[in-house]
């Protein structure tokens, strides 16, 4: 018995579900569709909501936009079965076999990553090619590499979990902004001993944001990761922004963080100019992110004493 649970804001989801629910209907297992709408434009909820005609299938509307961590909560809530299945909206099923690979896990206390993938060629748009570019070399990471460090691995993207583990864990709904509420949810994991397979059963994600979109993204990202370290909310080792974290931790110790934003206001320009162009570079995007969490921190005007252990 399975839920498939989706929640969706600003994107057509009608492939995704018609090609769930195809997939689904085929095994021999009770299952729901839930769609739930985080208060989308007119135009994509009118286009989403006929997927609720295809059996099996309910889509849900909110009212207001909760957020990323209380619509999955939400959702978890709502489910009729015991095997909850989480996936973003922006994302195409490429396996015929996507939902029987999950199937051998139904009903188990574990939690279950498939993984991501991209298109093996970069976009046509040059505005989709920062977020592609990033997709392919840190998110694209095959079960095997992700098996190393489970908990640091963990995506929202694209994973099974039971309802009773996430009855006792749940998302952070203190988390409003976009960014790092799975690594808030590994770490919750990982604190409570519960075991994270990840196989090699990746959704495709097809919801690139345009350059700006991404950094933008990527700011609220970074404040969010300074707000949840200051909290102590968040384990760094198992932290996905680790790298980063130690970068400015080392420039802390050696006494550049001033150096280092009279060095980056110095070469700004050229370093968006890379960021949005047709040839975007990851050393750029590091330096920029690394930026922000100097900025931010510098601004603060004191110190992050855990990043010590670092």
């Amino acid at each position: 018995m399975i839920s498939i649970l989706i929640p969706v804001f600003n994107f057509n989801i009608v492939s995704l579900v018609r090609e769930l629910q195809r997939q689904v209907s085929l095994e021999s297992v009770p299952y729901e569709i839930i769609v739930m709408d985080d208060c989308s434009s007119e135009l994509l909820r009118d286009q989403n909501k006929d997927v609720a005609s295809l059996p099996g299938v309910k889509f849900i509307e909110l009212k207001e936009n909760i957020g990323r961590s209380r619509i999955r909560n939400k959702l978890a809530s709502m489910a009729n079965y015991s095997t909850l299945l989480f996936m973003d909206c922006d994302s195409e099923v490429s396996d015929e076999q996507y939902i029987r690979n999950y199937l051998p896990y139904c009903g188990k206390d574990i939690v279950v990553c498939g993984g991501r993938s991209y298109h093996a060629e970069a976009p046509e748009e040059p505005e989709h090619i920062l977020r592609w570019l990033y997709g392919v070399h840190r998110e694209q990471i095959q079960a095997s590499v992700r098996s190393i460090q489970p908990y640091r691995a963990f995506m929202t993207a694209n994973f099974m979990i039971s309802k009773m583990v996430l009855s006792q864990i749940g998302f952070d709904e203190s988390i409003m902004q976009y960014g790092h509420e799975d690594t808030l949810f590994g770490f919750a994991l990982r604190k409570n001993r519960i075991p994270v397979l990840h196989i090699q059963n990746p959704l495709l994600h097809i919801g690139l944001e345009i350059a700006r979109e991404f950094l933008r993204k990527t700011g609220e990202s970074v404040t969010n990761l300074l707000s949840l370290v200051e909290q102590g909310k968040i384990d760094l080792h198992d932290c996905q922004d680790i790298r980063l974290l130690r970068a400015y931790e080392l420039l802390r110790r050696m006494h550049l963080v001033r150096i280092y934003l009279r060095f980056y206001h110095q070469f700004e320009r050229g370093i968006m100019q890379n960021l949005l162009g047709t040839n975007p570079s990851l050393k750029a995007f590091d330096l920029y992110k690394l930026f922000l969490l100097s900025k931010l921190i510098h601004q603060s005007n004191h110190p992050i004493p855990v990043l010590n252990r670092l």
